[in-house]
């Protein structure tokens, strides 16, 4: 079942339509922290004010799962469903990663199923690099990643070499205990204006970069 939230709330799509940026927050867990167990990653949506918008769940609670977390760990396939937290019954995104063994990458539906583009990782020796891509492969904008700031993703679009600076994902200080013991991310999303499909490839790629680079390996 789907929690409640009882935090005030904001529709998701109108969040994910107007607000400039979004605050992508990973549930703790306390099973993960006291015993080293990878659980299944859930996240918070909230806008500026602090407001919930959605929750996003990482499906699958069988063995396969189990395993997969606990030898894969950040490295795993998923399925995750993005849902509006004023009402839970309502899915927004859905999210698929197939396994690969190399150069992740991201399926991104709407609520229906329909195709809403892809999140795929590029190779690169100096940097890491995401293009997002639209339903018929036409690339939209690069999430890029410098070496010396693991920490930032800035969003660019244009032909390369006149790229400019349309938003940004920036993955925000947790608290010491929090950082030590446990995966639980918190991510601020800076959103690009205008293209509605983009704007929610930026939200999906948050969530695939927390897997790729910021999930606990060891």
């Amino acid at each position: 079942m789907r929690p409640v939230p009882r935090a005030p709330t904001v529709p998701l799509d109108r969040a994910l339509d107007q607000e400039p940026r979004l605050v992508v927050r990973q549930a703790r867990h306390l099973p993960e922290i006291l015993t080293g167990i990878e659980q299944a990653n859930r996240y918070a949506i909230h806008d500026e004010r602090g407001a919930l918008a959605g929750l996003a769940s990482e499906r699958g609670e069988g063995a396969g799962d189990f395993f997969a977390r606990w030898f894969l760990r950040g490295a795993r396939p998923f399925r995750m469903e993005i849902y509006d937290a004023a009402e839970p019954a309502r899915t927004v995104l859905r999210l698929r990663r197939p396994w690969r063994w190399f150069l992740a990458r991201l399926e991104v539906a709407d609520g229906e199923g329909r195709p809403v583009g892809v999140v795929r990782q590029r190779f690169s020796w100096l940097r890491r690099r995401l293009d997002l891509e639209g339903p018929g492969g036409r690339v939209l904008a690069r999430l890029v990643g410098p070496l010396l700031h693991p920490w930032t993703f800035r969003l660019l679009g244009g032909p390369p070499g006149v790229e400019r600076e349309m938003g940004r994902i920036e993955k925000r200080w947790s608290g010491l205990l929090t950082e030590t013991f446990s995966t639980a991310d918190t991510f601020l999303v800076t959103l690009p204006r205008g293209d509605p499909d983009l704007r929610r490839l930026v939200l999906a790629a948050s969530v695939l970069i927390d897997f790729r680079w910021f999930e606990r390996r060891d």
